[in-house]
C-alpha cells in the first residue's frame, strides 16, 4: 500500500451515512417480512379445501351436483333478492315483498333481511356454515324455521341494536334434502354505510369449524407480546430511570393491545358489549396517536416538528372527545377529516424527524429502524388493499411490522435508560466526590477558623498579661531592673512578631485569591536574604531553646527574585521549624546545584505524619504539635511558601520522618533574566 493511503473500511462508510443503511435495513427487513407472510398465507391457503361458488337459480342454490362436499368450500354469492328495513320470519316469508339487489345503492337500510335456500345431498350430515359481511352487524339466524344463532342484538332503532363483529359461524343440517337460511342483519353505529349484503360459505362437517378462530388466536398472541413489552417498559420506568418517554411508549403499547384485540376480533372472548368496542375500536387510534406522538418527542428538536407534534395532538383530542360525548353517527361522519389530518402530519412528520436524525446515536438508529419499517409496511398495505398494482390476495403484513417496532423502540428505550443511568451514576459520583470535598473544605475551614482564634488569642493573652504585670511593677520603685524589662519586652515583641506573621499569611492568601499579590524581583544574593531573615527574626520566634546552625556555600551566584517574598518564604519555615521542635538543632542551609540554588530548613523535631505529607502543601492543612506544646499554626504557610517558590521559577518539597525531623528543601533559577511583575 502505498504511503499517506488509508484501507477502505466498510464500518467507517456506515458511520458517517448512518441513516441510509438504516433505511436500506428496513427496505429489507419489509422484503424480508412480506416475503414471509406471504409464504405463511400460500402454506395455509394450500392446507385448505378447494373453493366452488354458486350463484342462485330461480331462488335457490342447488349442490346436490356437487359430488366431493367432503372436501370441498362452497361459496354462495348474494341472491337477487333482499328486504330492506324489514326482518323477514319463518311466518311472513311468502308474504313480505323483497327488492331486487340491484337496488341496494338507492335503498340503504340499516337493517334487512336475507333469504337462501339450498338444496342439499338427502343425508344427514351436518354443515358448518359462516356469513361474512362489511363491517360490523348485528345479525340473527334462522334455519328450517328454527333460530340457530345470533351475535349482538338486531333491532329496528339504534337504540335497540348492539352491534358485533362482521361474521357468524353456526352449525346446521337439511330436512329432506333442503335448507332454508333466513338472515336478519343490522349495523345503525356507522355513517357512510347501513346494513350490508352478506354471503354465506359452507363446507361439510369438520372441513371449516370457525374461519375466523385463527385470527383470533393470533391477535391474542400477538396482543399478549404487546402487553408484556409495556410491562416490562413500565418495570423500567418505576424502578429505574422514571423517564416520561418510557411511560409514553408503555402506554402505547396498551394501546396497540387493545387495537390488536378489537381489529383480530379476540375482544369476543372477554365480557365487553359491542357499542362499547365499535367506540373503543376509534378511541384506540386517538389514544395510540398521542401517546406515540408524545414518545417521539425526544426526537422532535426543530420548531417545524414540534408544530407537527402539536398539531396531531391537539387534533386527535378534539376527535377524541367527539367519541367520548358525540354520537356514532358523527364521528363515523367526520372521521375522513381526521384522518386527512394524521396524513398531513405523519407523512412530513416522519420526513422531517429523519432528516434531523441523519448522524442518529444508538438508540435514535433502533428507533428510526422500527419507524422506518412500520411506516413502510402501513404504506405497502394501503397500496395493496387500493389495487393500484392489480388485483391479487390481500396479505396485510402491518401487524408484524407493529411487532418488529415495539421491539426496536423498546431497544431504542433500553439504550437510552441505560445512558441516562450512566449518566446518572457519573452525576451521583460527581456530585459526591463534590460533596465530599465540600464537607472536607468546610471541615478544614472550620478547623481553620478555630487555629486562627487559638494563635491570634494566645499572643494576645501573653502581650496583655505582659504589660499589664510590667506596668504593676514598674509603679513600685526597685522592683523592676533592666534585665528583667529587657526580657519582658523581648517576649511581647516576640508574640507581636508572631502575631504579624499570622495577620500577615491570612492577609496573603487573600491577595493570592484575588491576584493581587505582585512579585518585585531584583538582583540579589540568597546568603544576604537568609542571614537578615535569620538575625531578625529568629531571636523573636525561637522559645523553645533550640540551636540554630547556618551552612552556606561560598560564592553561591545571584538570583533574580523578591527579596521580600524569599524571607517570608525563609521565615515562615524557621516558624514551622522553632514550633514543631524543642531543646534541639534548626539548620539553615544554601548551595549551588546546577542551574538552582539549593535552600533547606531542617530541624530534630517530631516530623510529620505520613498520612499528611500528600497534602502539607494545601492551604489549611493543619501540623501536629510540638513536643513544646506550641500551636498548631493557621495551615497557610507551607501553601503560601510554594506559591511563591513557583512563581519564582522554583520548586519546592518535603523530607520527614516521624520522630527524626523535617527538611524542607525549595530551589530558585540562579539570576533569572526576564523575570517580570507577576500577579499571583
Amino acid at each position: 500500500m502505498a504511503k499517506g493511503t488509508k484501507a477502505f473500511c466498510f464500518s467507517d462508510v456506515i458511520q458517517k451515512h448512518k441513516l441510509p443503511f438504516i433505511l436500506l435495513a428496513a427496505f429489507l427487513t419489509l422484503a424480508a417480512l412480506t416475503a414471509l407472510v406471504r409464504l405463511a398465507w400460500a402454506w395455509f391457503a394450500g392446507a385448505e379445501y378447494p373453493s366452488i361458488t354458486v350463484t342462485e337459480q330461480n331462488g335457490v342454490y342447488d349442490l346436490t351436483g356437487i359430488t366431493d362436499l367432503d372436501k370441498t368450500v362452497i361459496r354462495l354469492v348474494p341472491g337477487k333478492l333482499y328486504y330492506p328495513g324489514a326482518y323477514l320470519t319463518p311466518e311472513n316469508v311468502d308474504t313480505a315483498a323483497p327488492e331486487s339487489v340491484e337496488r341496494y345503492a338507492e335503498l340503504p337500510a340499516d337493517y334487512l333481511s336475507q333469504r337462501f335456500v339450498l338444496t342439499l345431498p338427502e343425508n344427514n350430515a351436518v354443515y358448518s356454515l359462516t356469513f361474512t359481511l362489511s363491517g360490523r352487524h348485528a345479525m340473527r339466524i334462522y334455519v328450517n324455521g328454527s333460530l340457530t344463532a345470533k351475535t349482538g342484538e338486531p333491532g329496528t332503532t339504534k337504540q335497540t341494536t348492539e352491534v358485533w363483529e362482521n361474521n357468524i359461524s353456526f352449525n346446521a343440517s337439511a330436512v329432506n334434502g333442503k335448507m332454508e337460511i333466513i338472515l336478519h342483519s343490522a349495523q345503525f353505529y356507522h355513517a357512510k354505510r347501513g346494513a350490508s349484503l352478506a354471503g354465506l360459505s359452507l363446507s361439510k362437517g369438520r372441513t371449516t369449524s370457525d374461519p375466523f378462530a385463527f385470527n383470533r388466536i393470533k391477535g391474542m398472541a400477538v396482543a399478549g407480546a404487546l402487553l408484556c413489552a409495556a410491562v416490562l417498559l413500565l418495570g423500567i420506568y418505576l424502578l429505574l430511570s422514571h423517564t416520561r418517554v418510557t411511560l409514553y411508549f408503555a402506554l402505547a403499547c396498551v394501546v396497540m393491545s387493545l387495537r390488536e384485540c378489537l381489529q383480530s376480533q379476540a375482544w369476543t372472548y372477554f365480557p365487553i358489549s359491542g357499542k362499547l368496542s365499535f367506540m373503543l375500536e376509534y378511541l384506540s387510534v386517538v389514544l395510540l396517536t398521542v401517546f406515540l406522538s408524545l414518545y417521539l418527542e425526544q426526537y422532535a428538536k426543530s420548531r417545524f416538528l414540534r408544530g407537527v407534534q402539536y398539531t396531531a395532538i391537539a387534533g386527535s383530542c378534539v376527535y377524541g372527545i367527539c367519541i367520548l360525548f358525540g354520537d356514532s353517527i358523527f364521528y363515523t361522519s367526520v372521521l375522513v377529516y381526521y384522518q386527512i389530518l394524521l396524513v398531513l402530519c405523519i407523512v412530513p412528520g416522519i420526513a422531517g424527524l429523519f432528516w434531523n436524525m441523519r448522524c442518529p446515536a444508538k438508540e435514535q438508529a433502533a428507533a428510526i429502524y422500527g419507524i422506518a419499517v412500520f411506516f413502510l409496511a402501513a404504506l405497502s398495505d394501503i397500496l395493496m388493499y387500493s389495487d393500484i398494482f392489480g388485483d391479487g390476495p390481500n396479505v396485510p403484513i402491518s401487524e408484524m411490522a407493529m411487532l418488529i417496532f415495539v421491539l426496536a423502540q423498546t431497544v431504542s428505550l433500553f439504550l437510552m435508560n441505560n445512558r441516562l443511568l450512566a449518566e446518572a451514576r457519573q452525576a451521583e459520583e460527581k456530585l459526591e466526590t463534590e460533596k465530599n470535598a465540600l464537607e472536607t473544605l468546610n471541615r478544614m475551614k472550620t478547623e481553620f477558623l478555630g487555629n486562627v482564634s487559638h494563635e491570634l488569642k494566645t499572643p494576645l493573652t501573653v502581650m496583655s498579661g505582659y504589660a499589664q504585670t510590667t506596668k504593676l511593677l514598674a509603679q513600685q520603685p526597685g522592683m523592676l531592673d533592666d534585665a528583667e524589662v529587657s526580657r519582658r519586652m523581648t517576649l511581647i515583641s516576640s508574640e507581636a512578631e508572631r502575631l504579624s506573621l499570622m495577620v500577615g499569611q491570612i492577609l496573603d492568601v487573600t491577595r493570592m485569591e484575588e491576584g493581587r499579590m505582585v512579585m518585585e524581583p531584583v538582583r540579589c544574593y540568597v546568603d544576604e536574604i537568609i542571614h537578615t531573615a535569620v538575625e531578625t527574626h529568629y531571636p523573636i520566634l525561637n522559645k523553645n531553646q533550640n540551636r540554630l546552625d547556618i551552612r552556606i556555600e561560598s560564592e553561591i551566584p545571584a538570583v533574580h527574585a523578591d527579596p521580600a517574598r524569599i524571607s517570608q518564604v525563609i521565615v515562615n519555615l524557621i516558624s514551622n521549624a522553632v514550633r514543631f521542635t524543642a531543646n534541639g538543632l534548626i539548620t539553615v542551609s544554601a548551595r549551588r546545584e546546577g542551574p538552582n540554588i539549593a535552600v533547606c530548613v531542617e530541624d530534630t523535631g517530631t516530623g510529620i505524619n505520613p498520612q499528611q505529607l500528600p497534602r502539607i502543601f494545601e492551604r489549611y492543612s493543619p501540623k501536629k504539635k510540638s513536643g513544646g506544646s506550641q500551636d498548631t499554626g493557621t495551615g497557610l504557610g507551607l501553601f503560601i511558601c510554594k506559591h511563591i517558590v513557583e512563581q519564582h521559577g522554583g520548586a519546592i518539597w518535603i523530607k520527614s520522618e516521624e520522630g527524626r525531623g523535617t527538611s524542607v528543601f525549595f530551589t530558585l533559577p540562579c539570576n533569572k533574566v526576564g523575570f517580570a511583575h507577576t500577579p499571583i
